[in-house]
């Protein structure tokens, strides 16, 4: 289980292009205490892999890794060596500025709080319960990370995934879901934040409560939130939409409903990859531009829902073990 863990969260992160806030929240998880033998098996798999051949730049960037880490790390020796082994690999790896970047430009003290995780593989969600007494829905195919204790001014979480909160009110310290494109800022609430690296937008949705939603790029302004609004922001397109739902029907979700509304073929099937821990194999030009409202009951088996789908859509599928064909 670690290790499949470990796998699905480097290979998710690695070889892709993610903003300030995803690298440090990609830096925590590999510093932090837990799963650390099967991090380092991941990452020694990912070499044995690599056809690169280290270079004069790469040794540069190493020497110059070293050093600052080690400055940063005086009072934190177990901490240092672990960077160590983690850094030299991927330094060698991609053979580029990039992790060095990451590991030297945004290495802050701050970064070295003990934090823990929370990763829900593909198949059903799970329940966490926060060090402030907040509980938190985690969906599948998700990552949350936040800190042992509530000690500083704010209570930060990080999301790579979709997770729906029931903030404890505590007005001394505000509750913030930070992903890579929104900060999602609460006092008292329940809302659902979904960021998954493979959608081209990330969402916040209120149910109780109020929110602030802070775009992290360009010039947008922050947004509140009331509640049964959703706002949904496109990262490609650099825009931002707010439109009204149906909290009890979103509610739903956490019980574990599958809901669609105006939902693309694409997403359809990044969920259902997730809901059933399958690989679904379709070509995505033949189902472009259409949208699907649907809604599928916690029961409900991965051949029933394709059968309705089926229905739905007028497609062909095959199931072989834990891989669909659609046609």
């Amino acid at each position: 289980m670690e290790m499949e863990k470990s796998n699905h969260i480097i290979r998710s992160f690695f070889g892709k292009s993610f903003s300030t806030n995803s690298r440090n929240l990609f830096g925590r998880w590999l510093r932090i205490n837990e799963d650390l033998k099967a991090k380092e098996d991941v990452l020694l798999e990912m070499w044995n892999e690599s056809p690169s051949v280290a270079t004069s730049n790469t040794y540069k960037d190493w020497i110059e890794l070293q050093r600052r880490i080690k400055e940063k790390s005086k009072k934190k020796t177990s901490v240092y060596q672990l960077w160590m082994r983690y850094a030299v690999v991927f330094l060698l790896m991609i053979l580029s500025g990039t992790i060095t970047y990451l590991f030297t430009t945004h290495y802050k003290s701050d970064l070295i709080a003990e934090m823990k995780e929370f990763f829900v593989p593909y198949g059903e969600p799970r329940i966490l319960v926060l060090p402030d007494g907040s509980k938190v829905w985690v969906n599948a195919g998700s990552l949350l990370l936040y800190p042992k204790d509530f000690n500083s001014t704010t209570r930060s979480v990080y999301l790579t995934g979709e997770a729906r909160f029931e903030v404890e009110k505590n007005p001394d310290k505000p509750f913030i879901v930070k992903t890579t494109h929104l900060d999602v800022e609460a006092l008292g609430t329940v809302f659902t934040v979904e960021a998954y690296p493979d959608i081209y937008t990330t969402s916040a949705t209120l149910e109780e409560g109020s929110i602030r939603v802070d775009v992290k790029t360009g010039n947008l302004k922050s947004m509140i939130l009331k509640p049964n609004e959703q706002l949904v922001y496109s990262y490609t397109e650099q825009t931002i939409n707010i439109h009204t739902v149906d909290k009890a029907l979103f509610g739903m979700k956490k019980d574990g409903y599958l809901i669609f509304e105006e939902a693309s073929f694409r997403e359809l099937m990044v969920s259902l990859q997730r809901r059933y821990n399958v690989v679904i194999h379709y070509d995505s030009k033949k189902y472009e531009g259409s949208q699907y409202n649907v809604k599928f009951s916690p029961n409900e088996s991965i051949e029933g829902t394709l059968s309705v789908l089926k229905q739905l859509i007028g497609f062909e599928y095959k199931i072989d073990k834990n891989v669909i064909f659609i046609n």
